[in-house]
């Protein structure tokens, strides 16, 4: 397959995610969902609100001994090179967090992990196999088209707690599943070479000697290929939280496990439908490490960093998109926060502003391709800071792995509503 392709149609619905032509592994990582981070720096472990409560951070939601419920939600926009600007809306995740004790908090939730946005892609140009290669002993011409959907999701539950008056720590055991198909039409035709266009499809023309030919392709066949894999999976994270009057520090380790996936391939050649099926899996457990940083300026403002060191999730060769293995990923984050709240009794309470930015290597075996982007937010607190809504918008540019040597724009634009209810603490004072 050449790396060069036209790209017809790129939309995603649902649970569609990425922010790039993410082509390779299982698709593009999916790191936080969460706006009030996102805005951050597009981090994990801050959040600038009133209770600073990340929902990416199981070490911060002991924070509120409400029981609450999160949703998010967010809009893409692509630009690359000569391809049309592509738009994804999609519906990212959900969490139900309650009290269970003093300071401790059980969530679960469920939100995507990796994901390729439904796209469709072709070769612009037809591919040849010589006569003295081709099993028919005479020229062939080829070319794709290639349907690529689905990703991994994970549903997660964790448990928060306050261990001391300046410790806290979270851990979280999530499932991995999901569903991705590529559906590979495969185009064979018999190339015909003659002095006159004799109809069939026109691959090129020459001159020979004088005389003009044309090769033309005739007696088109389909061959069509769908590999469904079925993914399974589970990982592991435990995060600790130190934090005091100025300073707040985080570490966070995840162990991700093995990846099982289960491949069936199904085959058609005119009328006929071959169908096979295998298991495989990862051999290697891989990890994750995360820092962060928090500085406090005042009561109402401070400014954050974090370091992340992200290996690659654990799949078989075979089971990445043409046969890419994903990337891994070091990635710097910086962002600083204004808290602006409402000294007077009244709906809202705070209005929070975020702004940061961020630097991705992502690591592939043939080499680095860097993500840089900016971010910028804002949130409303209200009804005595028990309902938010928050805003973030993501601007990056991204070296591209499908076309070598041009860059990725995009765009996202997110948006998160918590709202929290007194239903458990209203049963303990029964």
């Amino acid at each position: 397959m050449k790396i060069y392709f036209f790209l017809i149609l790129f939309t995603g619905i649902g649970y569609s995610q990425a922010t790039g032509l993410s082509i390779y592994g299982v698709g593009e990582k999916i790191d936080n969902t969460d706006p009030t981070s996102l805005a951050m720096g597009n981090s994990s472990f801050f959040s600038g609100n009133s209770k600073h409560i990340s929902n990416g951070s199981s070490s911060s939601i002991w924070r509120s001994a409400l029981t609450r419920f999160t949703i998010h939600s967010g809009l893409n926009y692509l630009r690359m090179g000569k391809f049309p600007d592509q738009h994804q809306q999609n519906l990212t995740s959900f969490s139900l967090l309650f009290p269970v004790g003093n300071k401790k908090v059980i969530g679960l939730g469920l939100k995507p992990t990796y994901r390729t946005n439904k796209f469709i892609v072709t070769d612009e140009e037809f591919q040849f196999i010589g006569a003295d290669e081709s099993i028919t002993g005479a020229p062939i011409a080829t070319k794709n088209s290639y349907k690529i959907d689905g990703g991994i999701s994970e549903m997660f539950l964790e448990y928060s707690r306050k261990l001391s008056p300046q410790f806290s720590g979270g851990i979280t055991y999530s499932l991995l599943f999901g569903n991705q198909i590529l559906n590979d039409e495969l185009y064979t035709y018999d190339v015909l070479i003659d002095t006159s266009n004799q109809g069939g499809v026109l691959i090129n023309e020459f001159v020979d000697n004088g005389d003009t030919l044309y090769a033309t392709a005739v007696n088109g066949v389909m061959t069509d290929v769908n590999k469904y894999k079925k993914f399974s999976g589970s990982s592991i994270s435990a995060e600790g939280r130190y934090f005091n009057k100025s300073h707040e520090m985080v570490l966070n380790v995840l162990i991700k496990g093995k990846t099982k996936v289960e491949t069936t391939n199904q085959i058609t050649v005119g009328n006929s439908t071959s169908t096979n099926s295998f298991e495989n899996s990862a051999t290697n457990v891989s990890s994750d490490f995360g820092f962060g940083y928090r500085y406090k300026i005042s009561n109402y403002s401070g400014i954050t960093v974090e370091i992340h060191n992200k290996s690659p999730i654990n799949i078989p060769e075979n089971a990445a998109i043409f046969n890419i293995m994903p990337p891994g990923e070091k990635s710097i984050h910086f962002a600083s926060y204004y808290q602006i709240r409402n000294s007077k009794i009244g709906y809202w309470n705070n209005l929070n502003l975020r702004g940061g930015a961020y630097l991705k290597n992502l690591d592939f075996t043939d080499g680095v391709f860097r993500d840089v982007g900016a971010t910028v937010g804002i949130g409303f607190e209200y009804l005595s800071n028990t309902q938010s809504v928050d805003f973030a918008m993501r601007v990056g540019k991204k070296e591209s792995r499908l076309l070598i040597g041009e860059y990725e724009d995009y765009i996202s634009f997110h948006i998160g509503i918590t709202t929290g209810e007194k239903w458990f603490m209203k049963r303990r004072r029964k």
